[in-house]
């Protein structure tokens, strides 16, 4: 990786951070001269037509030659709708974009192959820092009117530790001592990074969106969270996550939003399971304790909302970790809008190699000991 920024020019205009989520799409938009945020919004991730997880995106993108471009395509309609709405006129100011995510959605934005994300050893065509300039010529790219729009895509860790993750390590300062800091992403990937200033180890565990819309639909999935530790305080729920009767059938209504039925609960109970399970399974690996361990860091959507105590409620973090939380909100974004706004890029390029470098990557499905600790971590 050559960690150069090239895009030199002393840009005017307005530069805009978007993180690709696989559920959920955040942008911010920043006035470069005065450094002011003029705009914040989120969207739903258009492409959950093809899927609502990166696996079965990647199966529709080799099974359907035309679905890749397809999806590339949705998002920059659909952000290119959103910012036209959002900064009206200022739109044409735009001068540079900056785009962080998982390496699906950043190999499928790019309409880079998947074909070797879909099978081990799981290779990307690239993780590494990649710059362009938009052309006219593609109508569905964010573009002004002089056509000088200038795209940033931030490097990742692994095929299933993307930018996202490198750009919150980078952003949370983590790793800077003997200490190991710890970053849980709570996403539909469920990302985890363990580092400290000599050595790393990066994974990611399937949650499904669970943590993004919750079990039932709702907005948040903080909030199903919420009502699960309420029904396990009240005993409606056991510590198997067996709802007990007179509600074993119907589920538990909680609001008109939200109903905790078993099916939906056994679906949230293996998802917070592989959080659980991958959080030990790191720990292990590195062969440490939990003393060993400074900080943990929750990001993602749910990052914002999340209330610890119910994290340690339904089981979903190790209790020996709670006294080092710190809830981080959704730290893709802001490390894109580090990045953006920094007037020295080079030196966080160099932070990120610096990062990937003594990190290393694993599969959960390659440790011999999951397994056992994800069946484990079921139980309430």
């Amino acid at each position: 990786m050559e960690n150069t920024f090239i895009y030199q020019e002393n840009q005017k205009g307005i530069y805009v951070a978007v993180d690709i989520g696989t559920t959920s799409i955040g942008v911010s938009c920043f006035d470069v001269e005065t450094k002011s945020q003029l705009a914040s919004f989120s969207f739903s991730n258009p492409q959950k037509i093809y899927g609502a997880d990166v696996i079965t995106r990647i199966k529709n993108c080799l099974d359907t030659p035309s679905a890749e471009k397809n999806m590339s395509d949705m998002i920059l309609i659909k952000l290119n709708e959103s910012l036209k709405c959002y900064l009206g006129n200022n739109y044409n100011r735009i001068s540079c974009l900056c785009y962080s995510g998982n390496t699906t959605m950043q190999h499928i934005l790019r309409c880079l192959s998947v074909e070797g994300l879909s099978k081990a050893p799981f290779t990307p065509v690239s993780l590494d820092y990649f710059e362009c300039e938009v052309s006219h010529e593609d109508n569905k790219a964010v573009i002004n009117e002089a056509g000088n729009v200038r795209e940033l895509f931030l490097p990742g860790f692994s095929a299933f530790v993307g930018a996202d993750i490198l750009a919150g390590v980078e952003y949370l300062g983590m790793g800077k001592s003997n200490r190991y800091d710890l970053l849980i992403d709570l996403g539909t990937n469920g990302e985890l990074v363990l580092l400290n200033n000599q050595k790393g180890y990066a994974t990611s565990t399937a949650c499904g969106p669970v943590f993004d819309y919750g079990i039932s639909g709702a907005v948040y999935g903080s909030e199903c969270i919420k009502a699960i530790a309420m029904c396990i305080k009240r005993g409606l729920i056991d510590e198997t996550g067996l709802i007990k009767e007179p509600f074993f059938e119907k589920g538990i209504d909680i609001s008109d939003d939200i109903t905790i039925s078993q099916v939906q609960l056994r679906r949230f109970q293996m998802a917070k399971a592989a959080i659980y399970a991958g959080v030990i399974s790191l720990i292990k690996k590195a062969d440490i304790d939990y003393d060993d361990i400074e900080n943990v860091y929750i990001s993602g959507g749910l990052g914002f909302y999340l209330n610890i105590r119910d994290a340690f409620t339904v089981k979903m973090l190790p209790e020996q970790l709670k006294d080092k939380i710190t809830v981080s909100g959704n730290t893709s974004l802001s490390g894109a809008e580090r990045f953006l706004l920094s007037d020295d890029k080079d030196t966080i390029l160099a932070n990120y190699e610096s990062i990937r470098s003594r990190t290393e990557s694993f599969e959960l499905a390659d440790y011999e000991r999951f397994e056992g600790i994800y069946i484990d971590s079921m139980n309430f």
